[in-house]
């Protein structure tokens, strides 16, 4: 099952809400996910690139998605200068081009969801369509008032 769901999120997807601090301050846009599934060893994960811009300059953080198939989730390990930041994510939703994404609170982050999709920017109606969908997922529901816009034009 979780094979199917990794291969469902191979590819470029950007950030459009988050209820995340670190993506929602003013000087960070242009987020983009990357994610390309690969064997580590027996295992297949994926590898994540993510992109931003902060204060005009182009950053990136690179890890690893690594599947727990107990709990249907995954622990995101970092590599290089993010090696010791660890986290653990689960798909809520991954359909019609959405990717909806619940993180567990960190030592310097809150529990939260993000909600990424395939176009780089929205119409007013396909963000009201995305904020229905969510009413209709019980894990994002009790997220919906603090997520914030974060791709900006």
């Amino acid at each position: 099952m979780i094979d199917r769901e990794m291969q469902k999120m191979e590819g470029r997807w950007f950030l459009q809400y988050s209820g995340c601090p670190l993506w929602k301050k003013g000087s960070i846009d242009t987020i983009s996910f990357d994610f390309e599934l690969m064997h580590k060893g027996e295992d297949l994960v994926l590898k994540e690139q993510v992109e931003y811009r902060k204060n005009a300059k182009m950053k990136v953080k690179k890890g690893f998605e690594i599947p727990d198939e107990k709990n249907g989730t995954f622990r995101w390990r970092g590599v290089g200068m993010n090696r010791l930041f660890r986290n653990t994510s689960k798909v809520l939703y991954n359909a019609e081009g959405i990717l909806v994404m619940w993180f567990e609170k960190t030592v310097s982050t809150p529990e939260s969801i993000d909600i990424l999709t395939r176009k780089k920017h929205l119409t007013a109606h396909e963000s009201g369509y995305i904020f229905r969908i969510l009413e209709t997922i019980e894990d994002a529901r009790k997220f919906i008032p603090n997520l914030e816009s974060v791709n900006i034009l």
